[in-house]
């Protein structure tokens, strides 16, 4: 959000208006100065106290079980950013184009709409197959996992239809809406990064090391990580003993911290400069399962020279080119070659980190993302208000 902000003020008057807890209003204010023309924050209604809490998340709990969504879901959208509260802090007939995080407050697409201000959803990816997956790890009934991804994803697509045009940040969800709703604007816009803050600095480390990279805190990141030391991990040490495996992410888990009961294994956490910390890395592994969404780790990976190995789901509709500095199997035993090979060649492997920093400034600098998105808004938007003053909301 804070780069696709930063694009669009160079072609609109931005106003942005957003969510916070009551305690965090002054701070995020200032966080956030200088990212939008004008900024309205609205204090958390369901964390008002102790009561309001119980009451919201009742009501939402009990719609949630009728619905297949989640009662956050509900909450935003009935209470948080309801239409009646949304049209008390501005005049939907002033802006030229808003632009929606999320589907979830879909219900205020009609003040503007009403004044023919098109509304455009920034989906960031199909939720439906993000809570496929999730309902995975639950202990459910096979049905009403079925179920509840069925009522989800229903209300999902339908939602989308509410809206004028849509961004999607990876090809294949680009081309499902497409298919969905025939003739509605979708945008590709995958994630983009500023490449002076990750910069090409690979130097590996001796001994070598392997990786994996993501927020620990994520279920799919923490069997990732087990997949890497179960099955993955045993492979390249019966060849190269002495690599070492490095865990980057905030909030690991107990059993993940227990890791580093063998010494090559290292869990570190938060990491305040974590560009340096890849850089010193042979290759980082990525055995994602699903398809569906944007790894921008990845993408950050790549940024500072490091090699990529990875499952073809985790790259599925980014447009990244296996063999340039990525390199992609579904097995254990093909992830584990890459590793080696790239382990085994240090030349080769400097020519494929070189390749890997070309492609993610050939595709997915600020410019060829964000700075795209933002003039493709502007002709939308003068298409749709011809004569306008280009206001955003």
């Amino acid at each position: 959000m804070h780069n696709k902000l930063l694009a669009l003020r160079d072609y609109f008057e931005t106003t942005f208006l957003g969510l916070v807890p009551p305690a965090w209003l002054n701070d995020i204010g200032r966080r956030l100065a200088g990212l939008a023309d004008e900024i309205i924050l609205l204090p958390l209604r369901s964390q008002d106290g102790l009561a309001a809490r119980m009451q919201h998340g009742l009501a939402g709990r009990l719609k949630a079980a009728r619905s297949g969504l989640r009662a956050s879901n509900h909450i935003m959208n009935e209470v948080e950013l309801s239409p009646r509260r949304v049209a008390t802090c501005c005049d939907p007939a002033s802006f030229d184009l808003v632009l929606y995080e999320y589907w979830h407050t879909c219900g205020s697409t009609q003040l503007f709409q009403q004044h023919q201000v098109p509304c455009v959803l920034d989906m960031h990816d199909m939720l439906w197959r993000v809570v496929e997956r999730r309902l995975r790890c639950w202990p459910l009934p096979e049905g009403v996992r079925q179920r509840r991804v069925q009522l989800y994803r229903q209300q999902e697509e339908v939602a989308w239809q509410r809206y004028d045009a849509l961004i999607a940040i990876n090809r294949s969800e680009q081309s499902y809406v497409q298919e969905k709703i025939p003739g509605k604007p979708v945008f590709y816009t995958p994630m983009g990064i500023d490449l002076a803050r990750w910069n090409y600095r690979w130097e590996p480390a001796g001994p070598p090391r392997l990786a994996f990279y993501g927020a620990m805190s994520n279920l799919g990141n923490q069997n990732g990580v087990r997949r890497c030391v179960e099955t993955i991990l045993p492979r390249v040490w019966q060849k190269r003993p002495e690599t070492e495996f490095w865990i980057i992410g905030g909030n690991p888990p107990a059993d993940v911290q227990r890791l580093t009961q063998d010494p090559r294994i290292h869990v570190t956490g938060f990491v305040a400069d974590v560009a340096a910390t890849l850089a010193t890395m042979t290759a980082v592994l990525c055995p994602w399962q699903g398809q569906f969404g944007f790894r921008s780790r990845l993408i950050e990976v790549m940024a500072t020279g490091a090699p990529v190995v990875a499952s073809p789901d985790a790259v599925y509709g980014m447009d990244l080119a296996a063999g340039e500095g990525l390199f992609l199997a579904d097995s254990d035993d093909g992830l584990a070659t890459h590793c080696l090979a790239l382990l085994n060649d240090p030349g080769w492997a400097r020519q494929q980190s070189l390749s890997a920093r070309r492609q993610i400034e050939e595709q997915f600098s600020f410019a060829a993302t964000y700075g795209v998105l933002a003039r493709a808004l502007v002709e939308f938007a003068c298409e749709a208000r011809p004569g306008r003053s280009h206001r955003l909301f």
